[in-house]
Formats: structure tokens, sequence, C-alpha cells
């Protein structure tokens, strides 16, 4: 007994440390390359996940390492990740409304192509009752979807993989494919109590592994994510030049700890960080990886969002219950500025 309660110390000694060290290599390499570097790109995917274990760090150095120095060090890195998590996590600063400043209630859904049903769809948008609908890998069977709902939503764009539903008056609309790739967007003009505003539905290139030959006879995996930074770039480039209040929602394959979220947010307002609470996952809910036969019932990342121009705040924000698709839906009222 006594070899094995030693063994499980040895081994949870070793665990602390090598997690230790792979946390300050990590960050390091995140200061001077952050996404340049494909491993730093693919290990951010998952924070703040895979900084938690920070947070036992100080009892592994108290009761089994007994290490003054490392117990000092994890422990003014515990203090420091629940500072951060509750700033940017935890302390929402949703906008108070009055009666004379006019709400848009916005829901945006990535239906995972002919995964979500269109009943199931139907029941949820009749739940939340938003007054704009954005829908991303929208396939011909969700046509019934907006036949259904043309009575309430008799404004509607459903041109597949995209589409929009609307209770306001669609004034015009374009087809876009950011950076000239294939993916497809839409940017409407939508006339909004008496008011112009602006809407970009999204779907950008979504990462992948590939396995990239080191040796002839060596294979490895290497994450791909290049191709998201020019279409997110022409985004915030269109972003820029626009004058009237903007919508920005849609599925971005990004995550809040990735450079091109930080580049979306030079020019627009993330609503679930200003007014919603906790991590917002919103992917992978009941995935299924085929080529290693393997289901992710849990969200780990959030990259489905609802982002606004200045012109807006942001009275609140959720992630909703899950339809069949791999995506969780993400929903936020924001209130119009005047």
């Amino acid at each position: 007994m006594n070899t094995i309660k030693i063994l499980l110390k040895q081994v949870a000694i070793f665990l602390a440390y090598s997690y230790s060290a792979f946390i300050i290599g990590y960050l390091i390499l995140r200061l001077i390359f952050w996404d340049r570097l494909w491993i730093v790109a693919f290990i951010s995917t998952f924070t703040p996940l895979i900084l938690l274990p920070i947070l036992f760090l100080p009892i592994i150095a108290f009761s089994l390492i007994k290490n003054r120095w490392f117990f000092i060090v994890s422990s003014i890195a515990c203090i420091l990740l629940l500072s951060w998590l509750h700033v940017k996590y935890f302390s929402p600063q949703p906008i108070s409304i009055t009666n004379s400043q006019p709400s848009l209630k916005i829901l945006s859904h990535n239906v995972g192509w002919n995964i979500t049903k269109s009943p199931t769809l139907v029941k949820l948008i009749d739940q939340k009752q938003p007054d704009i609908i954005f829908l991303q890998e929208t396939v011909k069977q969700h046509i019934a979807v907006f036949t259904s709902l043309k009575a309430d939503y008799p404004y509607q764009l459903n041109l597949p993989p995209v589409g929009i539903l609307s209770k306001y008056p669609i004034m015009s609309s374009e087809i876009l494919h950011l950076a000239n790739h294939p993916e497809t967007q839409q940017r409407a003009v939508i006339n909004f109590d008496k008011q112009a505003i602006v809407i970009y539905n999204m779907q950008a290139t979504g990462p992948w592994v590939e396995m990239y030959n080191i040796l002839p006879f060596i294979k490895i995996p290497v994450y791909k994510y290049k191709q998201r930074f020019p279409e997110i770039q022409d985004l915030v480039e269109r972003i820029q030049q626009e004058i009237l209040p903007v919508i920005v929602a849609g599925d971005f394959n990004m995550t809040d700890e990735s450079q091109d979220y930080y580049n979306v947010q030079k020019v627009l307002r993330d609503a679930f960080l200003e007014s919603g609470f906790g991590f917002g996952f919103t992917w992978p809910h009941g995935f299924f990886a085929k080529k290693i036969n393997l289901k992710l019932t849990y969200p780990v990342c959030r990259i489905d969002y609802i982002w606004h121009s200045k012109h807006w705040g942001a009275k609140s924000s959720s992630v909703l219950e899950a339809t069949e698709s791999d995506h969780l839906p993400v929903a936020a009222e924001l209130i119009l500025l005047k």
C-alpha cells in the first residue's frame, strides 16, 4: 500500500511540474508568435479549459511537493487566473433599457446541414420569438422552416447555405464570398424603427487537422486554419466602411483567444462578452469524428457569435438549448442607442 501511495505521489508531482512547464512554454510562445505558429493557435482553441488545472497547483504544492517557491508561484498564478476568469467571463455589464430605446432580439444558429430537422428549428424560433434570425449551413429541407414562418417573418432571404428571416423590411441584400473564398455570407440592409441598419450573416472557413510528412516515413498532425484570416480581414475592412448601425452574427469558426477574434474586436463589440455569463461554449455538441470513431458530446469552444457596432448596446446574451446540430444556437437582445 505504501508503495502505491509513493508511486501516486511521484506521478502527481511529475504531472504538476510537466503541466507548469507546458503552460509557461505556451504563454511564452503565444507572447512571441500568437497565431503565426500553428501549435499555439491550436492550444489557444481550448483556452480557458487548458488553464483550469492551475487552480489545483497550490493544493498539490502544499500537500505533496512541499516546495515553498512552487507553492508561492502557483498561488499567484491561481489568483491571476481567477481574476482573469472573473473579469472576462463572469462579470457581465449589460446595458439598461428605457421605453424610448428600441430593441432587437437576435438569434443565430448553424444548423449543421441536414442534421437539424425543420420542426426542431421552428419550435426553437417559436419559443424565443427573435426579431431577426441568422441561419448557416441550411439545405433544401429547411425551405419548410421559411414557409411555415412566413406569417411571423414576412421578410426572408432563403439562399442556402445561409438564410435570414426578419420581422422588419429588408431593403436590399447581397451574397458575399469574403476574400473570394467558397464560403457564403450575406449582407442586408433592414428598416428598423425608421432607421436603416446593416446586418451580416457570417460563415467562416473552419480549421481542420491534416497529416503532414516531416520525413518520407513519418507523419504528424498539423492544425490548418489560415484560410480564415483573409476572410476575417475582408469582413473587418467592410465593417470599417459602414456608416450605419451594424450587426454581425454567425459561425466564425474561431475562439475568443484567436488573433482573428481580436481583429474583429477592433471594429465590433462581442454581445456575449458584454452581457452573457460564463464561457458560452457552442461547439461541438454531439459532433461525430468518423475517422477516429469518436463522438464529442460537450461543447468546449465558443465559435458562434453575435457582434454589434458602437451604435448598439447589449442587454442580454445567451447560449440556447441544443437542436440536432453540433452547434448550439446563440441569442442576444440589442438596444439601439440614440
